[in-house]
């Protein structure tokens, strides 16, 4: 019907149509294509609407010419990628992937840990664009009759993967291996098994295997696992008739010794000290902001389901069910032992608007940059950094989520000029930079996961069956918008805030854990359906493909 009306009138209503509708209305038949592309006031219309570097002359350019300035910046953008994204739903078979279980490492090139129900073993796997690649596959063997459970794995985002399991032995006084001091305690003790902690090499994962017992939490479940380098891990623990009764435990490796349970095998010993319990709170008033905000925690009763070191193990982040991101931290001093560290709120007050200032959840930062100046003879270095954060209004209880920006000086002889986006946290000092329109809060137990890009170009939520994608551009945004790359139409009226829409994409699965490829249109998610594989390039047709994979 659209083409019955004048070549004038389409024009002007594939003017009046917002960029994204007016791109869809293009390429929907060769007609609208021939008279959206050949219309210079309706393309120079829509470029200055849409985010991007524009030439200093467009009269220069013809329209061939700018309808394809006009595509690349709304491919950047991401303007239909909800139509044209491909997904990748990798079929493992059976046993169902156990998603509480396994692990997306995101350091490096992304490899998946994937533990399968009922079964005894864990299978490695690289992503490798769209597609897995077999890595190896680490089997949980004991010596003796028995059953292995694993229940959680980390990575400590270098080399080492962390399992923690449960052997449950079957009792035979006969048997030579019950001499073992790991099987031993477990056949004397009345419980349904012991834990264990294994510890393998993602570069060699034949190699030796070092392997600890937790005798004292026999009658605890673990909630959390996360480790660090260096042998450094921490667990959270809940009690299995108190559920009120939990707490999270830093562990360091102290010694190592051969163990006769099998070849290959490596018996470590660790130092403990409990860092947070249910019952007890190390609370420090006399810190300044952070303290006073301390003595307001809602989660001193709360168990730990989630945890991650940040900045170079010297805090740990605790997740709470049904949370988005961290809600409160310590500080750890491993130069002293044991720790009693204080426990810190995620919560930084920010200016909103002009008259309205909220308090903010702000994640780990995802972009920085860093720059030295000389000034009056002195070089120094200035660093800033942009975080993904979170606010709920006190009163009225709606949620906004926004992109925040702090920076910091330093002199350049101090400076050791490599960019830790985990060290930007530590900043007390926050400003609004765009907010995110869409963010949804989450309303089941899982929360909101949070995913950033490697370059900071796009950011990722998942919110149980829906995902959420943001086009950024990080170096304009860190810098308020200096260079007018987001037009006006991109700002709030009132207060010049930057506004970012999202493309949204249905799952049809609940996703538990979100990762970014190595490339930036890449996101890898473990579901309850198994693995998925979104490509959100401009090259892809919608398909939806389902491929099966060998373990």
């Amino acid at each position: 019907m659209l083409l019955t009306l004048p070549t004038e009138l389409i024009q002007w209503v594939l003017r009046c149509c917002s960029t994204p509708t007016f791109l869809q209305a293009a390429f929907s038949c060769r007609a609208l294509y021939e008279i959206a592309t050949s219309c210079r006031e309706v393309l120079v219309h829509h470029l200055r609407r849409t985010p991007g570097v524009l030439p200093p002359d467009l009269r220069s350019l013809n329209s061939k010419d700018l309808f394809r300035l006009l595509l690349r910046h709304a491919f950047q953008q991401l303007y239909g990628a909800q139509f044209q994204a491909e997904c990748v739903t990798f079929d493992l078979g059976k046993p169902p992937l156990d998603v509480k279980a396994s692990v997306l490492a995101s350091r490096g090139i992304p490899m998946l840990a994937l533990v399968f129900r009922e079964q005894e073993s864990i299978h490695l796997f690289k992503v490798s664009g769209a597609s897995l690649r077999p890595h190896a596959h680490l089997e949980l063997q004991w010596c003796r009759p028995g059953a292995v459970e694993i229940l959680k794995t980390a990575c400590d985002g270098d080399d080492t993967l962390y399992i923690l399991h449960r052997f449950k032995p079957s009792i035979d006084d006969s048997d030579e291996y019950a001499r073992n001091p790991f099987v031993r305690h477990a056949m004397q003790l009345e419980t349904d098994g012991t834990l264990y902690l294994s510890r393998y090499s993602l570069r060699s994962p034949n190699g030796p295997v070092r392997i600890c017992a937790f005798p004292d939490h026999a009658d605890y479940e673990p909630l959390a696992l996360a480790a660090a380098r260096g042998g450094i891990f921490a667990i959270s623990w809940q009690h299995t008739r108190d559920t009120t009764d939990s707490e999270v435990t830093l562990y360091i490796s102290s010694s190592e010794s051969n163990c006769d349970m099998r070849q290959g095998v490596i018996e470590t010993s660790y130092n403990s000290c409990v860092l947070h319990n249910s019952k007890r709170q190390w609370f420090d008033g006399d810190r300044g902001l952070q303290g006073r905000l301390a003595r307001g925690l809602f989660h001193d009763h709360s168990p730990v389901v989630g945890l991650r070191f940040n900045d170079k193990s010297s805090q740990l982040l605790y997740y709470y069910r049904a949370q988005t991101l961290y809600g409160s931290f310590q500080r750890i001093d491993m130069s002293s032992f044991p720790i009693q560290p204080t426990l810190y709120e995620n919560t930084c007050p920010v200016q909103f608007t002009d008259s309205l200032s909220l308090l903010f959840s702000i994640d780990v930062p995802f972009f920085g940059t860093h720059e030295t100046q000389v000034l009056d003879g002195f070089a120094r270095c200035q660093w800033k950094y942009l975080a993904f954060g979170i606010a709920t209004h006190r009163e009225e209880k709606w949620t906004v989520a926004c992109l925040l920006k702090s920076e910091t000086f330093c002199r350049a002889q101090n400076c050791q000029h490599v960019l830790q986006l985990e060290r930007g946290r530590r900043l007390p000092d926050w400003t609004v930079v765009a907010r995110l329109w869409g963010f949804q809060h989450s309303t089941n137990s899982l929360g909101c996961i949070v995913a950033a890009s490697s370059q900071g170009t796009r950011l990722a939520v998942a919110n149980w069956k829906k995902l959420y994608v943001w086009a950024l551009e990080p170096g304009v945004l860190i810098e308020e918008n200096g260079t007018g790359f987001y037009p006006l139409v991109s700002q709030s009226a009132n207060s010049r805030m930057i506004e970012l829409r999202p493309i949204v994409l249905s799952l049809e699965a609940v996703c538990f854990q979100l990762r970014f490829a190595e490339e930036e249109n890449g996101l890898i998610a473990i579901t309850d359906r198994g693995v998925m594989h979104w490509d959100l390039s401009p090259r892809g047709r919608g398909q939806r493909l389902v491929e099966s994979i060998t373990c």
